[in-house]
């Protein structure tokens, strides 16, 4: 009589409800769950090795490395006078942009030229941890969760910020590095601002990732509503 009872009601359900971390839930990261997770690993090889490599001695170096230091002055000029090197068709007209380089850079030369790259160096490598850490969780707890939509905040928080304070950093050192090499150029907020070039890709790129973010949060509250009204 029991067995047939137990028949009538079907299959047991299981007493835990099912993780949100399932298989199913972690393909929906790929494939930027590899490529993150590979690029964050080679990102941190690679700066071992450029902050490494000048201390003993070798050429992998990425940072205070080599004894010149060179800057681009970022304004083309024409070559009517050396035309003939580069053999333009009639009606052609060869722009140049000039590059300034210092056999032996001082101290502040070698900082600009250093904080000429190292904020977006510091911006990608935060981006990747960001997103690394996003993956984690999401892969452990769920895609559909609140610290997801949080992390994801984050992320978005940090390109946006950070790209915009990347660039006017770099072109600052850029155009006082420029200053030192060059006496055509003096350091001026002129100069300042018409080295800086606004970073339109990436400020776009984090108010999508901030928008959908904020959509991923509605969406993880309209599932947990459901939930406890079934």
């Amino acid at each position: 009589m029991s067995a047939e009872v137990q028949s009538s009601k079907g299959p047991e359900l299981p007493d835990q409800p099912p993780s949100h971390g399932d298989h199913a839930e972690a393909r929906l990261l790929e494939p930027v769950a590899t490529v993150v997770r590979g690029a964050y690993r080679l990102f941190l090889v690679g700066l071992v090795a450029g902050t490494v490599g000048p201390l003993v001695g070798t050429k992998l170096g990425l940072m205070w490395s080599g004894p010149n230091v060179c800057v681009d002055s970022r304004s083309d000029f024409s070559t009517d006078g050396f035309a003939s090197r580069f053999r333009p068709h009639a009606g052609v007209e060869v722009m140049t942009r000039p590059s300034y380089c210092a056999d032996h850079a001082d101290g502040a030369q070698r900082l600009f030229d250093f904080l000429g790259g190292f904020p977006s160096l510091l911006l990608v490598l935060g981006i990747l941890f960001l997103l690394n850490r996003l993956i984690k969780g999401a892969s452990r707890e769920g895609v559909f969760t609140t610290r997801t939509a949080k992390h994801l905040r984050v992320a978005g928080w940090w390109l946006l910020l950070g790209c915009l304070v990347a660039e006017v950093v770099e072109a600052g050192a850029h155009a006082a590095l420029l200053a030192t090499l060059a006496q055509d150029y003096p350091f001026t907020a002129e100069s300042w601002l018409g080295t800086w070039q606004p970073p339109y890709a990436l400020v776009f790129t984090a108010l999508g990732i901030l928008t959908f973010a904020r959509v991923m949060r509605a969406g993880v509250a309209m599932r947990e509503d459901l939930e406890g009204t079934v």
